[in-house]
C-alpha cells in the first residue's frame, strides 16, 4: 500500500532537511528602473537628466548596503550580492526604434553584463522582460537573449530555454526561474484586453515560459523537495490582476494546478513599483481566482504561496542554511517589510 499524502510530504521534509547543503548567500531584488522614462509633456516635465539622477542614486544606495547592518536579524550585516536580479521594465519602452535602442544601450552602460561593481568584485546583474520592453523583436527583449547566451557562456546560468529567453539559476540547490512576463505560454485571446488598441500586442507575449518552468520542474527538481522560487514581472496584487488583463484567471489556473507537486518557496515580482509580501491565493483578495480554480467550490484551506512584490530600490534577501530572510531598502531606510521562512517542503513562514 502507497503512502498517503500528507505522510509521504512530513518524510520528503525531513529527508530533504537532513540532505539539504549547507549555504549562505545572498542577492538584491529590484524591478521596474524604466530607462527612457522622460516625459517633455507632463506637469513638470521629467527630463532625462532627472531619470538618470534617480536610477544612479539608487544604484549608489544599494552599493552602499553592502558591509552596513540590517534590522532583519537573519540577515545582520549585509553582505555583498551573489547577483542582483532586475523583474522587468528595464525601460520604459517607445514608439520609434531609434529611442528603444538608446534606452537598451542607457541600461547596459548602467547594468552591464559583466557584472555591477560592489567596491572590487563585480555582481552579475539577471534580468528579464516586463511590459515596458517591447515585442519579441525589438531591442530590449533581442539584447536580453544576448545577455542571457553571455551568462550561459560564463558558467552564471543553469539552463535556458530552447528559445533562449527564460532562463533558471541553481545556487546552492535553491532553484531560481526567471519566466519573463508570467508563467504562461501564449496570451489569451478569449479575454480582451482593455490597454491600448484592441487585442493583445506582442509586447505581451510570455513567449512558452509556462512549457519552459513545466519541462524545467520535472527535469531538474521532480520529487526531490528541493526549494523552487519563481520570479516574473506581473504578480498576484490588485494592480496585476485588474481588468486589463495582463495574465488571466485561465493562465493562473495552469500554473497553479502544475506547482501543487512543487515545493515553491515564493513567487517575486515587479509591475506594481510596491513593496510587499502578500499569499496567493489568498481566500479574500484572490476570491475570484479561487472560484474558478475549483469551478465555484473552492476549499476553506487552498494551497498557498508566499508574493513578494518589488518596490524602491531593493529587497536584501540572504540564504542560509535552510531559511530565507528578506527586508526591503526603500528610499528612506530600511521599512517594515521583513520576511522569514523555511525552504523544506511546506515550510512555515
Amino acid at each position: 500500500m502507497g503512502l498517503n499524502t500528507g505522510l509521504f510530504s512530513i518524510l520528503l521534509a525531513l529527508v530533504w532537511a537532513v540532505a539539504a547543503p549547507a549555504r549562505d548567500f545572498t542577492f538584491f531584488l529590484c524591478s521596474d528602473v524604466h530607462v527612457g522614462a522622460e516625459n517633455p509633456t507632463a506637469k513638470p516635465p521629467v527630463t532625462r537628466e532627472q531619470t538618470l539622477a534617480r536610477l544612479k542614486t539608487n544604484l549608489a544606495t544599494m552599493r552602499g548596503l553592502a558591509g552596513q547592518p540590517c534590522p532583519q536579524p537573519g540577515i545582520g550585516t549585509v553582505a555583498v550580492p551573489r547577483g542582483l536580479f532586475i523583474l522587468g521594465d528595464l525601460t520604459d519602452g517607445h514608439k520609434e526604434a531609434a529611442r528603444n535602442q538608446e534606452q537598451w544601450q542607457t541600461f547596459e552602460s548602467l547594468f552591464p553584463v559583466t557584472g555591477l561593481a560592489f567596491g572590487g568584485r563585480k555582481v552579475p546583474v539577471f534580468a528579464l522582460a516586463g511590459n515596458h520592453d517591447g515585442a519579441p523583436a525589438s531591442p530590449q527583449r533581442q539584447g536580453l537573449l544576448a545577455r542571457h547566451r553571455a551568462l550561459a557562456q560564463a558558467g552564471r546560468v543553469s539552463v535556458v530555454s530552447s528559445n533562449g529567453v527564460h532562463y533558471a539559476l541553481n545556487w546552492d540547490g535553491v532553484h531560481f526561474l526567471f519566466l519573463n512576463l508570467c508563467a504562461a505560454d501564449a496570451p489569451d485571446a478569449e479575454t480582451p484586453f482593455k490597454f491600448g488598441k484592441p487585442g493583445v500586442g506582442g509586447w505581451n507575449d510570455p513567449q512558452n515560459a509556462f512549457a519552459f518552468l513545466k519541462d524545467y520542474l520535472a527535469r531538474q527538481v521532480g520529487r526531490s523537495g528541493a526549494p523552487v522560487v519563481i520570479l516574473q514581472h506581473y504578480g498576484f496584487d490588485n494592480f496585476s490582476l485588474n481588468d486589463w488583463n495582463w495574465w488571466t484567471p485561465k493562465q493562473r489556473r495552469s500554473l497553479y494546478e502544475l506547482i501543487k507537486d512543487y515545493n515553491v518557496v515564493a513567487f517575486m515580482h515587479g509591475h506594481d513599483h510596491h513593496a510587499a509580501h502578500y499569499r496567493w491565493p489568498d481566500p479574500k483578495q484572490h476570491a475570484a481566482d479561487l472560484n474558478y480554480f475549483f469551478d465555484g467550490k473552492p476549499p476553506a484551506q487552498p494551497r498557498q504561496y508566499d508574493v513578494f512584490s518589488c518596490g524602491v530600490v531593493c529587497w536584501v534577501v540572504r540564504v542560509r542554511d535552510n531559511q530565507l530572510n528578506a527586508a526591503h531598502r526603500s528610499e528612506r531606510g530600511w521599512d517594515q517589510n521583513t520576511f522569514v521562512k523555511t525552504l523544506t517542503p511546506d515550510g512555515a513562514k
